[in-house]
């Protein structure tokens, strides 16, 4: 009985974070040209180019999100340019150069951030974002469900 009272005590003065983990709130959505991962619907969606079964179910844990969304902050994601495409005329443009999209939300910030392949050719995120867009496949390559995919076999665009 002194057990239950301690923790409807704790719950109605909202201070035992021991009893309790609030959820962190915010949103990551990132797509590439083959995966997609949104915490909306907690879906990550590979590109699988046969028959195989392209979506796994991926819940990111609160200490995922508030890393996610700190680097974001540090970062400075939230004050970078929306489009960081790279300036092709129509000519110059590799076929297989894909469009990348960073959407994250959280506390009243929120920001969109778009980019394709580089001069070079590579597929590299742009400096500003590299380290979260570094963090975020990190942490989606980590996930058994992701891992447990089988390899895309789509070539490369």
């Amino acid at each position: 009985m002194r057990k239950i009272a301690v923790v409807v005590a704790c719950i109605v003065l909202a201070g035992c974070s021991h009893f309790t983990k609030k959820p962190v709130v915010g949103t990551v959505e990132f797509d590439t040209s083959l995966t997609r991962f949104s915490t909306l619907t907690g879906i990550y969606h590979q590109d699988m180019c046969s028959k195989a079964n392209p979506d796994a179910r991926v819940h990111l844990s609160n200490s995922e999100m508030r890393s996610i969304l700190a680097m974001a902050d540090k970062s400075g994601f939230y004050r970078a340019p929306t489009d960081l495409t790279t300036d092709w005329s129509d000519s110059d443009k590799p076929a297989h150069c894909a469009t990348f999209r960073l959407h994250i939300e959280s506390g009243g910030m929120h920001n969109e951030v778009r980019w394709d392949c580089r001069r070079n050719g590579s597929s590299e995120p742009p400096i500003v974002v590299a380290p979260l867009v570094d963090l975020i496949r990190k942490t989606l390559r980590s996930k058994k469900e992701v891992q447990a995919m089988p390899w895309s076999s789509c070539g490369v665009r």
